[in-house]
């Protein structure tokens, strides 16, 4: 690879990663608009998880597949760990 062709895959990672965080953000949104509580947006994540394939080689297109579900994992933490983290209400 010439510098300028492995600057660029470089940049491209850099930019996939910036890429999960901002889809992470979108997904804990859209799972708790969509979940409308805590325990509903967790159940939309998990619903809408892409499924990895039975025979998993790790060719590239299932890496991406498993970086997806990914995503969604780190969306399911951050709506758990938000719920958990809300202040008990005195009348519980």
């Amino acid at each position: 690879m010439e510098d300028k062709d492995l600057k660029d895959f470089q940049d491209w990672i850099k930019k996939m990663q910036d890429d999960a965080d901002d889809w992470v953000i979108y997904l804990v949104y859209q799972s708790k608009k969509n979940g409308k509580t805590y325990s509903g947006a967790m159940r939309w994540l998990s619903k809408n998880k892409p499924e990895l394939p039975g025979k998993f080689t790790a060719a590239p297109s299932e890496t991406v597949a498993n970086v997806v579900r990914s995503i969604f994992e780190e969306a399911i933490v951050k709506v758990k760990n938000e719920g958990l983290d809300r202040k008990v209400d005195d009348d519980d």
